[in-house]
């Protein structure tokens, strides 16, 4: 298997460098943005195995998620989506627009994050 890459698009960039060097750790590719544009941009040229998206740096996650889906570059990335908080109806909103999973910010450690990253990269 080659070497998993990840995208990581979170305005906190602090936060996102911390998940990134975690990544990187453990033998990822990474690419870290903290704008949208900037990450589709990017994700576009690296094809990443994942793509972490802080839904919290788009205005409406479920069209966003449906539209990086539909492009031909990221059509085999998984969309895992991140966020403050754990809205039942964005997690519904989003799983239903194609994203793999979504993450509540502050319930898991980077550690744990790169595992889950992992086990979704081996189930497909």
């Amino acid at each position: 298997m080659s070497m998993p890459s990840i995208a990581i698009v979170a305005k906190d960039q602090y936060l996102a460098g911390i998940y990134g060097r975690k990544f990187e750790n453990d033998g990822w590719e990474v690419e870290v943005s903290e704008s949208f544009d900037e990450g589709r941009r990017k994700a576009s040229r690296m094809r990443p195995s994942v793509m972490l998206l802080d839904v919290d740096c788009v205005e409406d996650a479920p069209k966003t998620i449906r539209a990086l889906k539909a492009m031909p570059t990221l059509f085999r990335t998984k969309i895992v989506a991140v966020a403050q908080n754990g809205c039942r109806l964005q997690i519904g909103a989003v799983r239903d627009a194609g994203a793999e999973t979504y993450l509540v910010l502050g319930h898991f450690v980077p550690r744990e994050a790169v595992a889950k990253m992992r086990n979704l990269l081996q189930e497909s």
